[in-house]
């Protein structure tokens, strides 16, 4: 699960980089989308560190 929940920190990184280079209008779309998939792969990190907690359960 580490080695699932570092890929994911990983893509979080590369969607604000791709969100940063898409803040011009024509572009506006695709940053919307990139910003979706960011706060969807934020939810499943912030789970499995839930799921991963000692406490949790």
């Amino acid at each position: 699960m580490k080695h699932h929940l570092e890929r994911l920190h990983h893509e979080h990184r590369r969607l604000n980089r791709l969100i940063d280079t898409c803040r011009n209008a024509a572009r506006q779309d695709e940053m919307k989308a990139f910003k979706r998939l960011r706060l969807r792969i934020k939810d499943k990190i912030a789970q499995l560190q839930r799921s991963a907690s000692p406490l949790a359960g």
